[in-house]
C-alpha cells in the first residue's frame, strides 16, 4: 500500500527536518540567546511546513482555513515572544556568550535603572497633562 502524496508529504518532511534541526540547536548552542534563535526561527519554519502539508491533505476548506489562521498567528507571535524573552534576559543581566564581542546597547543588567527612568517619564507626562 503506497500512501505517498508528494504535495502533502514533502512539506511535512521539510517541516520535520527544521524541527529536528531546532532541537539539535537547542542542545548544542551555548547560551539562551542563540537557543532562543534556534527555537523560534526554526520551529516556526518547521511548523509552517507541517501545517502546510496537513492543510493540503484535508479536502475541507474550513480545515485549511483554520490551519492557515494558526500558521499566520504563529508567524506573528513566535518571533516577537523570543525577542521579548531575550530582551528581558539581557536587561536582567544574563550575559551573552560573545567571545571578544561588543555590547552595543551597553545596558546589560540595567533593568531597574531603565524601569525607574520609565516611571519618571510617565510621572512627568502625567504632571504635564494635569497642569
Amino acid at each position: 500500500m503506497n500512501d505517498f502524496n508528494a504535495l502533502r508529504d514533502i512539506p511535512i518532511l521539510i517541516g520535520a527536518f527544521f524541527v529536528l534541526t531546532s532541537a539539535i540547536g537547542i542542545v548544542r548552542f551555548p547560551d539562551l540567546y542563540s537557543r532562543l534563535h534556534a527555537s523560534s526561527k526554526l520551529v516556526t519554519l518547521g511548523s509552517a511546513g507541517i501545517f502546510l502539508g496537513a492543510a493540503l491533505s484535508f479536502q475541507d476548506s474550513a480545515a485549511f482555513t483554520r490551519l492557515l489562521a494558526v500558521l499566520i498567528f504563529q508567524f506573528l507571535t513566535t518571533p516577537l515572544t523570543a525577542y521579548l524573552i531575550a530582551q528581558a534576559a539581557y536587561l536582567r543581566g544574563l550575559p551573552p556568550h560573545l567571545p571578544g564581542g561588543i555590547d552595543e546597547w551597553g545596558a546589560l543588567g540595567r533593568a531597574e535603572e531603565i524601569a525607574q527612568a520609565d516611571r519618571e517619564a510617565v510621572r512627568a507626562m502625567q504632571t504635564e497633562e494635569q497642569g
